[in-house]
């Protein structure tokens, strides 16, 4: 990706970069030659400078906005709601969706891969409980769009969709490359996070999905305090002399590795959601 010096100096002042985007970005040369991301870093950059366009001013502040359009539109990834079908479709694509899922403001990232065929975002809400490790305790939304997506029937603020009436081929659009949108669950919590749609693929004769590919690290616990008060938390039964490790132990059940993940006990859980493709 090449960005202008002047570019590269804005993003390295206002937006809060891990060690290896941020040592990228300021090496040498790299404005001539352009800054070499791959998809899964431009991601990552993108969602770093949209959080930034809040420190900046003024003309400051528009030169933020003009880089979060340039890196989405390399992306392929804004989703527009007037690409969007204005009529529920009279069923579901042949389409396999890969989208990487990540938990937004933990360090290191917490995330999970998977394939599914087409489904309603309801389903969709289901197969990401299960493989992020949720418990289906809270409520939850969909943000594709600029418009919210959730169960009617739970609901507790007004212009959503139906998230059961709605599947994902009708909310992304076949021209968007990387399209991303947003997941939040636990209102209070506020544990948001983002889906990238890496590949879109026919479905392979014989396959089961969905299906979780890939994945690092532990759910959070339900009821933690969010992304804020997660890293507290991890300290907490980390650290024996901790004042509140005791506690917080017993509070979890006795032990928790945030650094387990066992993604054959996830696609376990997954096969009573599985569809075979004949």
């Amino acid at each position: 990706m090449k960005l202008t010096e002047g570019q590269r100096r804005t993003i390295l002042r206002y937006a809060e970069l891990p060690a290896h985007l941020s040592g990228r970005l300021a090496a040498k040369g790299t404005a001539a030659t352009g800054t070499p991301f791959t998809l899964d870093e431009l991601d990552e950059l993108l969602d770093h400078v949209e959080a930034s366009v809040y420190r900046a001013k003024g003309n400051e502040k528009q030169k933020v906005l003009r880089i979060v359009e340039r890196v989405s539109k390399l992306l392929g990834s804004t989703i527009d709601p007037d690409e969007m079908p204005g009529h529920r479709l009279p069923k579901k694509t042949d389409t396999v969706f890969q989208l990487k899922i990540t938990l937004r403001g933990i360090d290191p990232p917490i995330w999970r891969r998977i394939q599914t065929t087409d489904c309603s975002l309801g389903a969709l809400h289901e197969v990401i409980q299960v493989v992020m490790g949720w418990e289906f305790e809270h409520l939850y939304r969909f943000h594709i769009g600029g418009l919210d997506y959730a169960d009617l029937g739970m609901a507790s603020f007004d212009e959503v969709e139906d998230a059961f009436d709605t599947t994902l081929s009708e909310v992304l659009p076949a021209g968007n490359r990387r399209p991303r949108f947003d997941y939040e669950y636990d209102f209070g919590d506020e544990w948001i996070h983002q889906l990238v749609v890496e590949e879109r693929f026919p479905p392979e004769k014989g396959m089961k999905y969905p299906i979780c590919v890939a994945g690092q690290r532990a759910c959070p616990p339900e009821d933690c305090g969010g992304p804020w008060a997660y890293p507290e938390f991890v300290e907490a039964i980390s650290n024996h002399d901790h004042r509140r490790h005791e506690e917080m132990l017993e509070w979890v059940g006795g032990e928790f590795d945030p650094e387990k993940f066992d993604r054959n006990a996830v696609n376990d859980e997954l096969r009573r959601m599985q569809t075979k493709v004949t």
